[in-house]
């Protein structure tokens, strides 16, 4: 086990070492101290790091069933059965989509602080999956409906902003 500490000093959660290792913050932490020490994660609040320890240890439990590995680990005999092995690892892919659909459904704060959480602890598929969900939130979108997802105000003068539009009907 691993235990980890959020920036304010008060939360602390302990997580499998496997499920840990997800993250190359931690890994290199883990490498250059005492295992049992517990590591402080200055950027990263006590919700937010509960929030990623249920991803890193969902994400660890999803790796060790993936249907694929155990077949070709535990059931060589059934290697022949490619038909069974492609619905099994269809069924687990949907699977952990809904799991990730679920999971990465929260309100913009959130989002943003798991963002940023998951570029400090260096946790790819977390960013990776941030990053998508943005994506999909600003998709089709334009500047204006942009700007009110994101809460951003608009500075620009009427001048400005006809200006900027001019030449780029198509983002307004």
């Amino acid at each position: 086990m691993v235990l980890l500490k959020s920036n304010d000093g008060v939360t602390t959660v302990e997580v499998e070492e496997m499920a840990a290792l997800q993250s190359d913050t931690i890994k290199r932490a883990l490498e250059e101290s005492d295992p049992d020490q517990c590591i402080p994660l200055a950027n990263v609040t006590g919700e937010v790091l509960s929030k990623i320890v249920d991803y890193l240890t969902k994400q660890s439990e999803f790796a060790s069933n993936k249907p694929q590995e155990i077949l070709e680990k535990n059931l060589p005999e059934l290697k022949d059965d490619v038909a069974k092995a492609e619905a099994d690892l269809e069924a687990w892919k949907k699977d952990v989509e809904a799991w990730e659909d679920q999971y990465i459904n929260v309100d913009m704060n959130m989002l943003y602080d798991l963002y940023l959480a998951a570029n400090y602890m260096d946790i790819k598929g977390l960013l990776q999956l941030c990053a998508e969900k943005i994506a999909s939130l600003i998709r089709g979108k334009t500047a204006i409906e942009m700007r009110e997802i994101f809460g951003i105000e608009n500075d620009l003068t009427p001048e400005e902003e006809e200006k900027i539009q001019a030449p780029n009907k198509w983002a307004f």
